[in-house]
């Protein structure tokens, strides 16, 4: 199973199990990215999966609980016909690496506590730094010196995180205008817009960030030349440009 072996060049194998999502009934796989509207995105298509069962999705977070299957869960060729072929629906939503980057420090890496946190704080002590005051600055110059299997999956590269040159890609939509790109998932799995999708106000992040709206407060031109050089194959492939005042990718 060449293709399976590979996603290990790009992300931990047990994360990619975590972050992949099958729809066996509606015929679609989401390749989830962590501060990528993934709460929003997984209520609404929960809500589907659950249509007409007397039940509720108990969490979003753990995945034990998902009523979306993960690649164990199918033999290794029947994962493999569904990224291969045309039967499934594949799609994943990116975001602009400057304000996801963003997102991530505000929401994640200030909360000592969190996971995330603890392990860059890990890392930055394991190279002989000291993530104590962890700035922005200091989280950056971390995540960016840090392969892309170490990193973990709120700022890991999402050319890699979604594994991109090992799955035949439907649709890659954009966190910056996501209910019109939802809008065109929506399209090509049900052939109609959902009603579970249909509310362009809606968030169902446990903590908003506003991050976008915040970048100049933070980047400093070393940290901007850094993030544009470690992401750089997400600023390519996904059409944003070279410049931090520039988010909204290219259509």
């Amino acid at each position: 199973m060449q293709k399976l072996d590979s996603v290990k060049k790009h992300k931990a194998w047990q994360e990619f199990q975590d972050q992949t999502n099958i729809s066996l009934r509606n015929r679609y796989v989401y390749f989830a990215i962590g501060k990528v509207a993934n709460s929003t995105i997984k209520h609404c298509l929960f809500q589907i999966e659950y249509e007409d069962q007397p039940r509720e999705a108990l969490s979003l977070f753990d995945k034990r609980a998902s009523p979306l299957l993960s690649p164990f869960q199918l033999r290794d060729e029947d994962f493999l016909n569904i990224i291969n072929g045309r039967e499934f629906f594949k799609f994943a939503i990116v975001r602009n690496p400057f304000s996801r980057l963003l997102s991530c420090y505000l929401d994640r890496i200030r909360t000592r506590s969190s996971p995330p946190s603890r392990a860059i704080r890990r890392y930055i002590r394991a190279q002989g730094g000291e993530p104590n005051p962890l700035t922005f600055a200091v989280f950056v110059r971390a995540a960016c010196s840090q392969d892309s299997p170490q990193q973990n999956a709120h700022w890991r590269v999402q050319w890699d995180d979604i594994c991109y040159p090992e799955i035949d890609f439907d649709f890659i939509g954009h966190f910056e205008h996501l209910w019109e790109d939802l809008e065109t998932v929506n399209r090509k799995i049900w052939g109609r817009l959902r009603p579970e999708f249909a509310d362009p106000q809606a968030n169902y992040s446990p903590k908003r960030t506003d991050a976008s709206a915040q970048l100049r407060e933070f980047y400093t031109d070393e940290l901007i030349e850094l993030v544009l050089d470690r992401y750089r194959m997400d600023f390519e492939t996904f059409g944003y440009g070279d410049s931090i005042e520039n988010l909204m990718p290219r259509r």
